[in-house]
């Protein structure tokens, strides 16, 4: 996946090459840029750059502006990451103490009793709620002569 995103990169950049090569009258031309609000005293004018310059800033600031967002967006994933490793903590810690208590609950004779008697019970129902319908013995249908 690597050296495909880094063959793409490399096309991408053949093509970028080759759009400013074919028009280097336009890149390399010098601009300067005007700013005037109709008020004398804001006018501006800056200094004459080529037009690969302008171009260059621009591309510039915009990969800033994506590298912040993508700096926030990781500040935010990251805290979320620890909020739920707290959470997975403390679900641990309740996931041990409910088995100590339920340790206790089986190593304790009469519980224990208890328990087995109960699943004892559930099993003879389950087997009893079965047997009534293997046995039911099946009548032949009257035949009317």
């Amino acid at each position: 996946m690597k050296t495909i995103k880094i063959i793409f990169l490399l096309i991408i950049l053949g093509l970028l090459g080759t759009l400013v090569y074919q028009n280097q009258e336009y890149f390399l031309a010098a601009t300067a840029l005007h700013i005037d609000f109709k008020i004398s005293s804001l006018n501006y004018t800056a200094k004459a750059l080529p037009n690969i310059a302008y171009w260059g800033i621009c591309f510039g600031l915009g990969l800033l502006l994506i590298g912040l967002r993508g700096l926030f967006t990781a500040f935010r994933l990251g805290r979320e990451v620890k909020e739920r490793d707290a959470r997975i903590e403390t679900l641990k810690g309740e996931v041990n103490t409910l088995k100590t208590r339920l340790d206790v609950f089986i190593h304790d004779p009469y519980i224990k009793n208890k328990l087995d008697t109960d699943a004892a019970d559930a099993a003879a129902n389950a087997d009893a709620e079965k047997a009534p319908e293997a046995a039911a013995p099946e009548t032949p249908a009257k035949e009317e002569a």
